[in-house]
């Protein structure tokens, strides 16, 4: 029991000895980044050094850079990102406006950020969108409006309604819609008197006494947005007393045409009246212009007609008044003319799309809708600027931006191709598609506006792998396991073209495959013999070609293993041969032919391994003919009776040795014919090979641990005999030795001659051949003689 117990402990011993770990390491990327956003959106009113983005990014590299390398538009409102160190190999990154940053919704949009890290001698980039969100912003009104207020002097002789003021006001927002309300009239009293319209004129819907009424008011206007955001102003109406005494004017009434770029503080026109000490003044209310003491009229802010439409055509009443209560009125008609000073606006402002590639021809991706605020000159046209990727991807439609080729006939080229994914440039792009639209108003000089186009386009799997030659494989039969005998390659029309995963189909477990690149190889020994051809099936599924991971594409294709014959099988005999030639036998008579095969069908040849006796046998092929006549002359040369000879015949590296055994029957008269006992010989064959093989260290390794486990195993196979030999009787020992003492014979004495001639003999006499004058011995009782 306790030797058992040994026994299995060095078994376990030497199974622990035979355990292998293998481990592997998977290559990280570095440096990558981690959480970032393809996205991020920003408030139009954050302050400057407001934070955009912080993310993370991984790295060995304890000081990493990063960079903002391509900003489009280009703008300074994005500052350098800062890196602060994490955890680990986890680096902190903040991205924030700059000191002088300035964002506006109505301006700009949207800015494609390119960014950069460089470390551990390799760089990663990384595209990220920053959208400017809208923010309400309260309308602006006129400076001179809210503080310190308008001041508005008219007659007390005018008819009602009287247009007493025009509130100026915009709205900073796109599209929002102006509110004007009276919320405070001083003295209260007078609050009926007075309304504002939907554009902000105020009206007196009473005349004025200048001896019975109140000569001074003040009206307070609350001007809001649709969101509720508004600006506050004041107007102070004073009423001025109407003179009976007339002054006349050298122009009563002119007219005048400027331009809407006019610099503020322009003169517009000139009013003279006759008289001394004269002083002139406004009649109603011209907030863009003002008129000096002398006369002269200037503007008094820049006009702008798409702001307000009103300052197109203006009649400025004046009047001039003397100390001495007399007064005269005269009248200039302005025209302002137009200046192309805005450029159109277009929704949206920049065009970004994600399609997949199979967009068929003719849909509509985007319509812009633009318009020019100038009133006169503003019809607006289009002109599509692609780049060199782009060329011919995209048409213009009026404002409708497609995918389409062009209408037979038009002056363009026409566009036979649609967006595509699966090349190699569209992917050194980034899979995106980028053009430029100008939007041309009709002023002259004519303005331009750009609206970026970029399209993104997503991968749909359209083909289906297709396998390229060959197919058909060769590999030598002895080829060890794990060789490998070739590759197999799939390529798809759809990007990218090689991601291919194979896999071998059926049953045929012989054989196997590298999902990742193709290579086959050989799982179990081959032998032509028995199989020269396998066949087999592989499949290529396609991988990663469609924006739907789970959508694949497969083919199949049969794949040839054509063996090659390789010389591993030693030849094949009858291994002993006997027979009974006449010593009269003809030179050129064949004695035997040797029945041999080749499983490798490789050419045979024989050789004569111990030379035959006295040099009297021949091989030719497989063939066996007698060398030399035999001499049985009792008076001269008398030759062996018996012959035994080996042959060995080879295939170029294996060999088998063959037994052939001769009787020689004299044909003489002068020595009586002696009967020859046939002895039948066990068959004696020997293998040599040529070449040897050398195994690699591995298996010796085990082949010595085996060889060790089977050793101990048959020693205790052994003492378990020999202690059941001990315990038996007397009799069972002396049986089992002849047993044990025949289980071994040597060949060479396993039969004795018992003819005579086969007998050693002493030989007493030495004598010359007279014919061939060789010596010989000679034994005078039997007449055996042999050459020296």
């Amino acid at each position: 029991m306790d030797q058992m117990s040994s026994f299995r402990a060095l078994l376990l011993a030497l199974l622990q000895i035979c355990v292998f770990r293998v481990e592997f390491t998977v290559a990280q990327k570095d440096p990558e980044f981690i959480g970032l956003q393809p996205i991020v959106k920003i408030q139009e009113d954050s302050q400057p050094n407001s934070l955009v983005l912080e993310f993370q990014m991984k790295t060995v590299d304890p000081d990493p850079q990063i960079e903002i390398f391509n900003i489009n538009p280009p703008t300074t409102v994005f500052a350098l990102p800062t890196i602060h160190q994490g955890t680990g190999n986890i680096h902190n990154v903040m991205l924030r406006l700059s000191s002088n940053a300035s964002l506006d919704f109505e301006t700009l949009r949207l800015y494609r950020l390119e960014l950069r890290v460089s470390a551990n001698n390799s760089t990663a980039t990384q595209t990220l969108e920053v959208e400017v969100l809208d923010v309400n912003e309260p309308p602006q009104c006129d400076a001179v409006f809210q503080f310190p207020g308008a001041v508005v002097k008219i007659p007390n002789d005018l008819t009602v309604p009287i247009e007493l003021y025009h509130v100026v006001a915009s709205d900073p927002d796109i599209n929002n819609t102006l509110n004007y309300r009276i919320h405070q009239v001083w003295p209260a009293s007078a609050r009926p008197q007075f309304m504002i319209d939907g554009i902000g004129t105020i009206y007196s819907n009473q005349g004025f006494g200048y001896q019975s009424s109140d000569k001074d008011f003040i009206v307070n206007v609350t001007v809001s947005d649709e969101q509720g955001a508004s600006c506050r102003g004041k107007v102070r109406i004073e009423i001025l007393p109407v003179l009976d005494h007339t002054l006349n004017f050298t122009v009563p009434s002119q007219s005048v045409t400027i331009s809407e770029d006019i610099q503020v503080g322009s003169v517009v026109a000139i009013v003279k009246a006759l008289g001394s000490e004269l002083r002139y003044e406004f009649v109603g209310n011209y907030p863009a212009y003002r008129i000096s003491q002398d006369g002269i009229i200037r503007t008094t802010c820049e006009l702008d007609l798409e702001t307000n439409g009103d300052q197109q055509w203006s009649i400025l009443m004046i009047r001039a008044f003397s100390t001495t209560h007399r007064s005269g009125t005269a009248t200039v008609n302005v025209t302002v003319l137009d200046v192309n000073d805005n450029p159109p606006t277009c929704t949206p402002s920049v065009i970004v799309l994600c399609i997949p590639e199979t967009t068929a021809i003719y849909t509509e991706l985007a319509t812009l809708s633009c318009s020019d605020a100038d009133i006169t000159n503003n019809s607006v046209s289009y002109q599509l600027e692609p780049n060199a990727v782009s060329q011919f991807k995209f048409h213009l439609q009026g404002s409708q931006l497609q995918a389409s080729p062009m209408p037979a006939g038009l002056e363009l080229p026409l566009v036979n191709n649609t967006l595509d994914y699966d090349n190699a440039e569209i992917a050194h792009n980034n899979f995106q598609y980028k053009a430029t639209i100008f939007v041309i108003d009709g002023g002259l000089p004519p303005l331009t506006t750009v609206v970026q186009v970029l399209v993104t386009v997503t991968p749909v799997n359209e083909f289906i792998p297709g396998f390229q030659q060959p197919v058909q494989f060769l590999v030598n039969e002895d080829a060890g396991r794990g060789t490998v005998i070739g590759m197999v390659r799939a390529t798809d029309g759809d990007w990218e073209h090689d991601s291919i995963r194979y896999s071998i189909t059926g049953a045929d477990q012989g054989f196997s495959i590298n999902p990742k690149t193709g290579e086959l190889y050989l799982r179990r020994e081959l032998d032509f013999e028995t199989q020269p051809t396998h066949r087999f099936v592989v499949q290529a599924e396609d991988l990663n070609q469609d924006i739907n991971p789970s959508v694949r594409k497969q083919t199949t294709q049969e794949v040839t293993i054509n063996v090659q014959n390789v010389n591993d099988n030693p030849p094949e005999c009858n291994p002993f041969y006997e027979t009974e030639i006449y010593s009269i036998l003809s030179l050129t008579e064949e004695i035997l032919s040797l029945t041999c095969w080749d499983v490798d069908g490789d050419r045979l040849t024989a050789t004569l391994t111990n030379g035959g006796k006295n040099d009297r046998f021949r091989l030719n092929e497989l063939q066996l003919f007698s060398k030399n006549a035999f001499s049985y002359n009792p008076e001269g040369i008398f030759d062996p009776i018996f012959f035994e000879l080996r042959i060995e015949v080879t295939d170029g590296k294996f060999s088998t040795t063959v037994l052939v055994i001769i009787h020689v029957k004299p044909w003489t008269t002068t020595v009586p014919t002696t009967t020859t006992p046939t002895t039948t010989r066990k068959p004696w064959v020997q293998t040599v090979i040529s070449s040897y093989w050398e195994p690699e260290p591995w298996f010796v390794a085990v082949m010595t641990v085996t060889i060790a486990l089977a050793l101990i195993a048959l020693g205790l196979l052994i003492w378990k005999i020999l202690q059941c030999t001990s315990a038996c009787g007397k009799s069972t020992q002396e049986m089992s030795q002849p047993l044990l003492q025949n289980t071994y014979m040597n060949f060479a004495e396993e039969a004795k001659p018992q003819n005579p001639r086969d007998t050693p003999q002493t030989f007493n006499g030495k004598a010359q051949d007279p014919v061939t004058g060789r010596n010989y011995l000679f034994n005078s009782i039997t007449g055996e003689r042999r050459w020296t």
